[in-house]
């Protein structure tokens, strides 16, 4: 079991790599060129290429982390990501970490040392009755669909925060249903082949696209923060409930699970709110120096460490105000 947990750790820093290395490869891509001369530019690019090879390793590895562990002990492993993208965000850029991202790194690593060290490493293989299967994922898209409903009648934070719930839960059930699949896998391996699998690719895209919504309200770090936290935690309650998945049973080590949690949780908005400061200034300061990026340019050349900021909007100028800025 704990050969699992390494596997999804090291599957968060081959991730966290192949992004570094693919902005890297965007920023160099000529100003004002196409979608189309864009990915072609990628596509020969053989930093990018590799960047895209590493993606697809860290996504493998955490797909096999979820066959041999339970959910609730491998997805909160995912913030490591975090952790690593701004380590190496400043290493590739040659520069110093902030003292808050220092801090905020800290908290991240003692929270999941913390938390992994108290929550059971072993459990039975995930089981779902025929009722469950169409209940599990039934409940969550109607989850996700109620989070967008409700960002339809809130204001700029208010669809930060629910649209980047929506996406941690669509996260959270595509995890759980490729536990359930993997798992299964073991022993057929054309059980791959059953609409559940479909259906997970087809929940992760949806998220993915719900949390991009999330971006641009201008809120970054509370929507980063909300899914950081929401995907874990929803993934807890899904192989709590669905797969029996066991909480810490004694007092002591439930209170160091909880206390873990909340850590990590600190740390994860503090490395938000500290990096995408930083993705600010930076783009501030490239406005103020050099030929203003457009398009596509201005999309590829946000550094990795901004945790896919977008540049501030005519909408922005009112919210910073509510947001001091401090990945």
């Amino acid at each position: 079991m704990t050969w699992a947990v390494i596997i999804a750790v090291v599957g968060a820093l081959a991730v966290a790599a192949g992004a570094a290395l693919q902005e890297r490869a965007a920023v160099s891509a000529p100003f004002g060129i196409s979608q189309v001369h864009l990915f072609r530019h990628l596509m020969r690019s053989r930093r990018w290429m590799l960047g895209l090879a590493l993606t697809g390793i860290g996504i493998g590895g955490h797909m096999l982390a979820l066959v041999h562990a339970p959910l609730i002990l491998i997805q909160p492993i995912q913030t490591t990501g975090l952790l690593f993208a701004v380590v190496l965000a400043a290493f590739f850029g040659k520069r110093r970490l902030s003292v808050a991202q220092v801090l905020g790194s800290g908290a991240v690593t003692v929270g999941l040392i913390a938390l992994l060290t108290a929550l059971p490493l072993h459990a039975g293989d995930p089981i779902l009755t025929s009722r469950e299967i169409v209940l599990m994922p039934l409940v969550c898209v109607g989850g996700m669909l109620l989070c967008v409903l409700v960002a339809r009648f809130g204001g700029a934070s208010t669809r930060a925060w629910t649209f980047a719930l929506a996406g941690g839960i669509g996260f959270a059930v595509t995890s759980a249903l490729a536990r359930f699949v993997g798992v299964g896998m073991l022993d057929d391996p054309a059980s791959a082949l059953r609409p559940l699998t479909v259906l997970a690719v087809v929940i992760g895209l949806s998220g993915g696209m719900i949390v991009q919504n999330s971006y641009r309200t201008g809120h970054f770090t509370l929507a980063y923060a909300t899914l950081m936290i929401s995907d874990p935690m929803s993934a807890a309650i899904l192989g709590v409930v669905f797969f029996g998945e066991r909480l810490p049973a004694d007092p002591v080590a439930a209170t160091v699970a909880v206390a873990g949690a909340l850590v990590c949780a600190i740390g994860v908005i503090t490395l938000a709110r500290a990096t995408h400061a930083r993705g600010r200034a930076t783009g501030a300061a490239a406005v103020n120096t050099g030929p203003p990026a457009t398009g596509v340019r201005a999309a590829a050349s946000a550094p990795s460490a901004t945790l896919g900021a977008e540049p501030p909007t005519s909408d922005e100028a009112g919210e910073d105000a509510e947001e001091p800025v401090s990945r």
